[in-house]
């Protein structure tokens, strides 16, 4: 069986329009109308109702592509790891990030990758949960670097959670609130709070720590996806950034933001997950990346003790 037919037959069923596959595949509609009727021939049987415009599948259609899906899947994997049987250490990781996830790895992986192995491709991208983990199963991106609230339980998934990390309140250097032993509630709000956008956990751990007034909606003076953004305002302002310490980990070594001492505990951490395909085929390289992140979450976590 030619595997392009089986190809141009996810296409249509992805796409549901002949003129749309076409344009995707880059192929004329004439060929791809050959291409399914070649397959439809070999197997015996019809895929595709087509009816006026519309073009529907048969239940023979439906079976088909679940198999079709798994039997091009497959074919990718072998070519993969032809590949990295050729290329060897080169080629390019492709990790897709949450957003402060993004801010506490990145900088130091993309670091590390430069100068101990410059001769591999590194590719960070920051999204949303969803948006990850979809461009994950189709094999955009080689892992993800997640909170793992984020991903559901699922067999396709291989999921290794990493140490737990500290978040805290953070400010400049010489911030009114460092000259306050331990920082109150009261204190905090007496300037602006900014943060990234706050799941439900830690919503719950605030008000838990702080009562209603701790709420994000009440909280957040300002917010963003980027941290380095926040970081910028907390450097140049009063403002206070409430996030994950390891996002700034730069700024507190130097000294340039500082954690503010509170009069009680926050206990609010976050746990991260790397995330993979179950049963994919993975360049080598990519466990030199897991094995980098790992060790940053443990000594991350390990330095908030």
């Amino acid at each position: 069986m030619n595997l392009h037919h089986l190809v141009h037959f996810l296409a249509l069923v992805e796409t549901g329009s002949f003129s749309r596959a076409s344009e995707k595949l880059h192929l004329t509609q004439p060929a791809l109308s050959r291409s399914i009727q070649m397959l439809e021939q070999e197997l015996g049987v019809r895929l595709i109702d087509r009816i006026g415009k519309r073009n529907e599948l048969t239940p023979f259609g439906v079976a088909a592509a679940e198999r079709a899906r798994k039997i091009v899947s497959e074919a990718a994997d072998l070519r993969i790891s032809a590949q990295m049987l050729t290329e060897g250490t080169g080629g390019t990781i492709r990790l897709g990030l949450g957003f402060t996830p993004n801010g506490m790895f990145a900088g130091p992986l993309m670091t590390m990758m430069l100068q101990r192995h410059p001769s591999v491709g590194l590719h960070l991208s920051a999204g949303t949960p969803e948006a990850q983990l979809a461009a994950l199963r189709t094999r955009e991106f080689d892992a993800l670097l997640v909170h793992s609230r984020a991903v559901p339980p699922n067999e396709d998934l291989a999921v290794e959670l990493l140490g737990r990390v500290r978040s805290g309140f953070m400010v400049r250097r010489g911030h009114p609130l460092l000259t306050v032993s331990r920082a109150s509630f009261a204190d905090l709000i007496e300037f602006p709070i900014i943060s990234t956008m706050l799941s439900d956990e830690a919503t719950r751990a605030l008000t838990r720590r702080f009562g209603p007034g701790a709420h994000p909606d009440r909280l957040l003076r300002a917010s963003s996806d980027t941290v380095s953004t926040l970081i910028d305002a907390v450097r140049s302002t009063n403002a206070v950034f409430l996030g994950v310490l390891g996002t700034a980990r730069t700024w507190l070594d130097t000294g340039e933001v500082v954690a503010v001492p509170l009069d009680a505990p926050l206990e609010l951490d976050a746990q991260y997950a790397f995330v993979t395909l179950s049963g994919r085929t993975h360049a080598p390289m990519l466990e030199t990346v897991r094995r980098f992140c790992v060790q940053l979450a443990q000594n991350e976590t390990a330095l908030v003790k």
